[in-house]
């Protein structure tokens, strides 16, 4: 039986653990041939390794996703290795220095607040930008960005600079969405609800159980999230299922809109 993604070569960023691993081995389990990135070297080739392990086709490069000649290289190392780029997944995305203790407004420095449009937006616009400049000139593709529930609605604990960010995401992918559509690229992006990664335990265990417990009384679906549920409204959104659908924003969030 044909997988969904046979033939497809898939890039995916910040692939080394979280929301990215679990989209890169998504996509490797419907039959791509996924190029995984991520700034931790050692933790990205072992995911890529693990997924060779499986029988994938997978290869890691180590890149600084805020850097532009680097986002440059791996886009361009995709294409070489595996004959082009079909589908991206821009997941880089973490609250900077103070900013990632979710500061009021008032009290945000400036250092946490460039750390964190850097590591959200900067990163997204220079991966866009440099995956439509392929996909355009060869005959279209799909790109899906990474989000939260804090670029929709005020989540306090995230803080405004990385709401900023995320919801600055939102609206990139509908300009793109609708800037690329009649050259067959679409881009969405998931806005996920509690999701626990490494992110959240940054500021220790103790600290991020609490927060985690506290954000879970917006969601009607009181469990911690998936990394796994998430990716797979990414390869949804990647799919030919969702063909028509471009320039959404497809909210993971165990209900949080709902109440």
């Amino acid at each position: 039986m044909q997988k969904r993604f046979d033939g497809k070569a898939v890039l995916v960023t910040a692939a080394a653990g979280g929301i990215g691993e679990a989209a890169a081995i998504g996509f490797a389990k419907e039959g791509a041939s996924v190029m995984l990135s991520d700034i931790n070297a050692e933790a990205g080739e072992a995911a890529a390794q693990r997924l060779r392990d499986e029988g994938a086709t997978a290869e890691f490069i180590q890149a600084d996703g805020t850097a532009e000649a680097d986002v440059e290289r791996i886009v361009n190392a995709t294409v070489e290795k595996f004959g082009g780029l079909h589908i991206a997944a821009n997941v880089i995305g973490e609250a900077i220095g103070d900013a990632a203790h979710g500061p009021e407004f008032h009290t945000q420095s400036v250092a946490g607040w460039d750390g964190t449009m850097a590591v959200c937006l900067r990163t997204a616009f220079l991966g866009m930008k440099h995956q439509i400049a392929h996909m355009i000139e060869n005959g279209g593709g799909s790109i899906v960005n990474v989000a939260s529930m804090a670029g929709m609605a005020f989540v306090p604990e995230s803080g405004a600079a990385y709401s900023a960010a995320k919801a600055g995401i939102i609206h990139l992918t509908r300009f793109a969405a609708v800037q690329y559509a009649e050259r067959g690229v679409r881009v969405n992006c998931v806005a996920p609800g509690v999701t626990p990664t490494n992110a959240y335990y940054k500021a220790g265990p103790e600290m991020a159980e609490m927060i985690i417990n506290r954000m879970l009384q917006e969601q009607a679906i009181r469990r911690p999230i998936e990394a796994s549920e998430q990716a797979a409204g990414m390869l949804w959104l990647c799919s030919d299922d969702a063909a028509m659908v471009t320039g959404h924003t497809l909210p993971i969030e165990g209900g949080w809109n709902a109440r």
